[in-house]
């Protein structure tokens, strides 16, 4: 009878242990995209400690310079290989405004500041390394940019309202 239990009991250690090792997690992740967290186009990194929490650093082209930037996401729903989807709630700051110029006497500028906003991660496959990020985001722009807009319109420039939400998107690889 104790051999028995004994048997049981490691059977059901050694389930626990292999369960615990299926829920690990992609701890790097390295995506290209377009978007404001990805610079306009270019590319992003970024390192989870834990599940709940990534360090996420980017560089790109926005059309008017290269740019870069930087954010902390918070997930809600946490990465583990064993999810289709996680949610984050993401604080950035960087670049969040580019205003490019055709002609003319004035200069294109790109501005930076604070955004914030949602990520929404899609990962693919068996162990959950591939897949989309679609991520909305509020840039909190300075009064800089409305500005500059100002005075493109002074000087007799067609200009544009600016978007108050942007969105990203981009294909991502985690390791």
């Amino acid at each position: 009878m104790k051999r028995i239990i004994l048997v049981l009991f490691t059977a059901l250690l050694f389930t626990g242990v292999l369960k615990a090792q299926d829920r690990t997690f992609n701890k790097f992740d390295i995506g290209m995209g377009m978007g404001i967290n990805y610079g306009g186009l270019g590319y992003t990194m970024a390192f989870a400690p834990i599940p709940y929490i990534s360090i996420e650093g980017s560089f790109g082209y926005n059309l008017v310079e290269p740019v870069v930037g930087g954010a902390i996401n918070v997930y809600v729903i946490p990465k583990d290989n064993t999810k289709l989807y996680s949610l984050a709630v993401k604080s950035m700051y960087g670049y969040n405004a580019a205003i490019l110029v055709a002609d003319g006497d004035l200069e294109s500028k790109s501005f930076y500041g604070f955004s914030f906003g949602l990520s929404n991660e899609i990962r693919f496959g068996k162990r959950k390394r591939i897949g989309i990020n679609l991520d909305l985001i509020i840039p909190l722009r300075s009064n800089e940019v409305d500005e500059y807009c100002d005075e493109l319109a002074a000087s007799g420039y067609e200009t544009a309202d600016l978007f108050p939400i942007g969105m990203s998107l981009g294909f991502h690889f985690e390791f």
